[in-house]
């Protein structure tokens, strides 16, 4: 398989970060700040309110503030001509369903990547219905990263500081890896000095023998591992390699199977969601 840097899924110029306002969801919107500051991007943060506005402008996270915090660290020294083109907008849209208010502003506006909060979801919960993050995911189709509650997050809230430097990517048969391993690629430009080690993770389930993923881009700044396993269960295998690697984030090309009642299991990259404890990207891609 050849991977060209260039065929990228593109830049991430437009971050969404919806939020409930809590105090769970402050750890994604420094994970989505800080993306957007590295990238220059133009970040929005949104609260569905209902019909009716609750004047919650003042419990909205502060952007001038947590910046503030960050210069004192001297985190964003050298970010301050891409902070000069990121633009901010704090938005409440009065939808009270959070998922169908971000997936109205989503076909409304060039959104390049999204940062959720999200809360692990098993069991009989799960097959009733999927959490509402994963909802907004999987109807939107865009670049999604899914940052845990409780976790190993890989943005430090109080410095601003990024320490993404080990990514785990599952490969499976039916799913184009591709995808994941760009936007993998990709993330070395969220850290001041690029040096990535990317472990692409092999889990054989029947007898059948799969080829594994070995030729991936050669670049200065990236060591790539391959590890293979074999196992009945490969959100169990996934979640395993993830620790002993000590895996900053987990990014999956997934097809979003959509999990209901009557199905012994959801998809996989629904299992890892639910169990992480790290921040998990989703990218969308066409199931083969």
């Amino acid at each position: 398989m050849s991977i060209l840097i260039e065929s990228a899924d593109g830049p991430v110029n437009f971050v969404l970060h919806p939020t409930d306002l809590s105090e769970a969801s402050l750890t994604a919107f420094h994970h989505a700040l800080a993306i957007a500051i590295r990238r220059g991007a133009q970040f929005t943060l949104l609260h569905a309110v209902g019909r009716r506005s609750t004047d919650s402008w003042a419990d909205f996270p502060s952007v001038r503030h947590t910046l503030a915090r960050w210069r004192e660290f001297g985190t964003t020294q050298a970010l301050e001509e891409k902070i000069r083109r990121s633009t901010v907008s704090k938005l409440e849209i009065p939808i009270r369903d959070p998922v169908a208010a971000c997936r109205d502003y989503t076909t409304r506006n060039p959104v390049d990547m999204i940062v959720l909060a999200t809360e692990g979801r098993s069991g009989l919960s799960r097959l009733i219905s999927a959490s509402p993050a994963e909802r907004l995911a999987r109807e939107s189709r865009l670049f999604t990263l899914f940052v845990p509650a409780e976790g190993r997050p890989f943005v430090d809230g109080d410095t601003g500081e990024v320490t993404l430097r080990r990514i785990l990517v599952p490969i499976a048969p039916a799913t184009d890896p591709r995808p994941a391993m760009l936007r993998a690629v990709q993330a070395a430009a969220l850290v001041d000095d690029p040096s990535l080690e990317i472990t692409l993770l092999h889990v054989h389930t029947g007898s059948a023998e799969e080829t594994p993923v070995t030729d991936a881009p050669q670049l200065p700044f990236c060591q790539w591992k391959v590890v293979v396993r074999r196992s009945d269960d490969v959100v169990a295998e996934i979640l395993s390699v993830a620790e002993e690697t000590a895996s900053d984030a987990i990014y999956m090309s997934t097809s979003w199977q959509k999990p209901g009642v009557g199905r012994r299991a959801a998809g996989v990259t629904e299992g890892v969601l639910a169990n992480a404890a790290c921040p998990v990207a989703a990218i969308p891609v066409d199931r083969a």
